[in-house]
């Protein structure tokens, strides 16, 4: 598998006589390096000594152009275009490091827009081979790593579009004709532009990280009206507790209270259906089997019972106040009802005028 590497390092810069930059920088070491996979993961990619050093590999610096910025492989057809200086030697080991000699003839990139970083634009073959190297794991070996151009690159900028290729240590797949591989990206209104794969990943999961923010943002707002809403049910249900409890209380007062005007004995902590059975046996009388009757039935027979009662009581004090002599004499007018007919027939017999007679 041959794929295009970019990889950069800091620029040590010289301006001679005519005002070309020279410099002999660094330009790529050995060990692991991390890539981007164009699909939002990352690999790690191992460059061997015997690899970075093979003569071969290093032979490949010399004469080839310096660019600003990476524009795919470069040629004979596009070098014009592009070419703002010469890789002037060979590759040559310095400990880890590749270093080599070279001029960039138009400096502007370094003076104006500040761009002082090498980016080596390069191809080679992988091995899919896992390992480890110095402690590093790594996914597979980078060989036969054969140089097309240094480019110059921003220093910690990911830069526009385009620019972003350029990114450190940066994988870009390529088309057959060595070009990068660009994908259309939409922007929220409605402009397409031409990007590369890891930028159009990176906005897309840009994207899916923000719907996903806004449906947790929403969740946590439903969560906050249901707790509100629950809270005022809790408030409701609480005052109607409160409620209940007041109701509940004057019953039991009320009830004890008619137990004690009946004389029913009671325990503070007896329930209602005792006390209320108790009611009902002295009102109707202590014979009343209540035993197997329901709650509902025993509510019914209290209320008969206490309605009862207090008929009787009317009654009573009724007969009571017929009975009475009035204070002027006079017999009290008749109220009615057979005790009243009885009186006045006894007052006949006597001779005495009665009141309803004619």
């Amino acid at each position: 598998m041959s794929v295009n590497r970019y990889d950069r390092v800091p620029i040590g810069a010289r301006y001679d006589e005519n005002g070309y930059l020279e410099d002999s920088p660094v330009l790529t070491r050995t060990g692991v390096f991390v890539y981007q996979d164009g699909k939002g993961g990352i690999r790690r990619e191992l460059r061997r000594p015997e690899d970075v050093f093979a003569e071969d590999s290093l032979a490949s610096y010399r004469n080839k152009p310096i660019t600003k910025g990476h524009h795919g492989k470069v040629d004979a057809a596009t070098v014009k275009r592009h070419q703002i200086g010469t890789v002037t030697s060979t590759g040559r080991q310095d400990g880890d490091n590749v270093t080599g000699d070279i001029v960039i003839h138009d400096p502007r990139v370094i003076k104006q827009d500040g761009w002082k970083e090498l980016s080596v634009g390069y191809s080679v073959d992988l091995i899919e081979e896992p390992g480890e190297y110095n402690g590093e794991r790594y996914d597979a070996i980078q060989t036969n790593i054969r140089v097309n151009h240094l480019a110059v690159v921003p220093k910690g900028r990911a830069g526009n579009a385009r620019l972003n290729l350029d990114a450190a240590d940066a994988a870009t797949p390529t088309d057959d004709e060595g070009d990068p591989t660009m994908k259309k990206v939409r922007l929220d209104n409605g402009i397409e532009y031409d990007a590369p794969p890891e930028v159009a990943q990176a906005y897309t999961q840009a994207r899916a990280d923000l719907e996903d923010a806004n449906t947790k943002l929403e969740q946590e707002r439903a969560r906050a009206d249901a707790a509100e809403q629950a809270k005022k049910e809790a408030e409701g249900k609480a005052d109607q507790i409160k409620q209940d409890a007041v109701a509940q209380a004057r019953a039991r007062l009320e009830l004890e209270g008619v137990a004690s005007e009946h004389k029913v004995k009671f325990a503070q902590d007896a329930s209602d259906r005792d006390i209320k059975v108790g009611v009902i046996k002295a009102v109707r009388g202590d014979s009343v089997d209540l035993t197997d009757k329901a709650d509902a039935y025993i509510d019914a027979a209290y209320d008969l019972a206490v309605a009862d009662a207090g008929k009787r009581r009317d009654d009573a004090a009724e007969q009571r106040k017929v009975a009475t002599p009035r204070a002027d004499g006079a017999q009290p007018k008749s109220g009615g009802g057979a005790a009243d007919a009885r009186e006045r027939m006894a007052a006949r017999m006597r001779g005495e005028k009665v009141e309803d007679d004619q």
